[in-house]
């Protein structure tokens, strides 16, 4: 698969509706978005960022926690590796299109782990490890 075919608009359908959800103050329907959200990741291929073969680790706070950035199209992929250069943390960076379960067993094993965020450059959305 090529990184233009990538394209999650249901995905990015469902963030914002978890945010919709959360102005309205309703659990309930941010519960039911966020199970739609796992069911959808489950056999998706993402963009995910990768440096020597490992994923790519964000830094989460002072205390070794880390997210690792997924991207949901090549735009989202593009911004992102702007956000890395910005930051200088762009040396080395290379992408697979993989799904996550690929990573999940491993990552979820590290307690510093908090889970995926998707589109890093606007801090989109993370997807935490209760729904992976």
């Amino acid at each position: 698969m090529k990184i233009e075919e990538i394209k999650h608009p249901e995905l990015k359908n469902h963030i914002n509706m978890i945010y919709m959800h959360g102005e309205n103050e309703n659990q309930k329907a941010i519960e039911k978005t966020e199970s739609e959200i796992k069911e959808y990741i489950k056999d998706k291929e993402f963009i995910i960022s990768i440096e020597d073969g490992e994923t790519v680790k964000i830094p989460y706070g002072n205390d070794g926690n880390y997210l690792v950035p997924i991207f949901t199209d090549a735009l989202e992929y593009k911004n992102g590796m702007q956000y890395f250069s910005l930051n200088v943390m762009d040396e080395n960076k290379e992408y697979v299109i993989d799904k996550l379960e690929k990573y999940n067993k491993k990552l979820k094993e590290d307690p510093n782990f908090l889970g995926y965020i998707i589109n890093i450059a606007r801090v989109s959305y993370i997807i935490n490890i209760t729904l992976i």
